[in-house]
């Protein structure tokens, strides 16, 4: 799974919710250079057919089978109970240097769970570049500026986490220039017209979500 003379390194990072189908994970796996199981993750990397080299968490899902199959991988017991998984190993992944996250598994079978992982990428942007990956779509927080991929057609939504001020939209069907959007005021079912588009939010911060499998050329 390891990509040569990767710069800036990139993580794949599988956590405990909806994992997704194996084709894709190992598409992703084979273009990230590590890749990190947070707790329960783990039995979701045994069934796709994905070796992690650490696990991390406070290991109250991982089954211990798992444990035993991955006997090589580095195994990370973090006590803390103020946050979830996925933030230990996020910020076991910060402190490490590492800059570039791949996120799957993070959404699905708690909407809460969802949502919380969503709302808790913030503490990590811009410190770090997330895309958050599940089969048929992938999600990533921007703030300030970000230049996206996609094939022309494709349906893509711009989410506020509050009020989103010079708000600029290039490539897309329905452009903005300096505008604002308050909360509540969501951009659903925008289209890509061209395959390089370009994402500004100039105060405030939003989630884009781009209705198509994240490839692994755009990673």
């Amino acid at each position: 799974m390891k990509r040569l003379s990767a710069e800036p390194p990139i993580a794949l990072l599988l956590c405990n919710g909806e994992p997704p189908r194996r084709a894709l994970a190992q598409r992703l796996a084979r273009s990230c250079d590590l890749l990190v199981a947070a707790d329960g993750g783990a039995n979701s990397a045994a069934g796709l057919g994905l070796v992690p080299d650490i696990i991390i968490g406070d290991l109250d899902s991982v089954k211990p089978s798992t444990l035993r199959l991955f006997s090589g991988a580095d195994v990370v017991r973090v006590t803390r109970q103020d946050n979830t998984d996925m933030e230990k190993a996020l910020d076991h992944l910060r402190a490490g240097n590492v800059r570039r996250v791949i996120l799957m598994g993070a959404t699905g079978r708690r909407i809460d769970m969802t949502m919380a992982n969503l709302a808790v990428l913030w503490g990590y942007v811009p410190a770090m570049e997330i895309t958050v990956a599940g089969d048929d779509w992938y999600a990533v927080p921007v703030q300030g500026h970000r230049r996206m991929y996609a094939r022309a057609g494709t349906t893509l939504s711009i989410l506020p986490y509050g009020t989103c001020r010079g708000v600029t939209l290039r490539g897309l069907r329905y452009s903005l220039t300096n505008a604002s959007l308050g909360v509540g005021e969501v951009g659903v079912s925008n289209v890509v017209k061209r395959e390089h588009c370009g994402i500004t939010i100039g105060r405030g911060r939003a989630l884009v979500v781009v209705l198509a499998p994240l490839s692994p050329d755009h990673i």
